[in-house]
């Protein structure tokens, strides 16, 4: 299946995984220059779980999260770090500081400790 797709996305969402905090909210994060041109996505979070996930961007999001193709596919693969692609300003994050703060440590802790998920050999780039 085609990164970033319905479909991709759609099991994505519905892959078990530690909560990303304990916060909960409306996230979307909106990606540049793919194949599809940008492509917006929108996560719902509960207590840290992601609860939903869809292709879309919708009103009352509490954080939004922009960044290039290439960084969504090396956050994918577990082979960048959100934090210092934050720092370095390719990741740029707008809203809820509380939630991003949050966020961020679970996040980067998946994606440093995680090792490549197992949806990435059902997926092309």
């Amino acid at each position: 299946m085609q990164f970033l797709s319905e479909d991709f996305v759609s099991e994505w969402g519905s892959t078990e995984r530690p909560a990303l905090g304990n916060r909960s909210g409306l996230v979307v994060i909106k990606v540049d220059g793919g194949p599809d041109g940008k492509v917006s996505l929108t996560l719902e979070l509960a207590e840290g779980l992601i609860v939903d996930a869809y292709i879309g961007s919708v009103r009352g999001r509490d954080l939004e999260l922009t960044m290039p193709y290439e960084l969504a596919v090396g956050l994918f693969l577990c082979k960048a770090d959100p934090a210092a692609e934050y720092m370095k300003g390719h990741l740029k994050m707008s809203g809820d500081m509380e939630l991003w703060l949050d966020l961020l440590p679970a996040w980067r802790k998946r994606v440093t400790e995680g090792g490549e998920p197992q949806l990435a050999a059902e997926t092309t780039f």
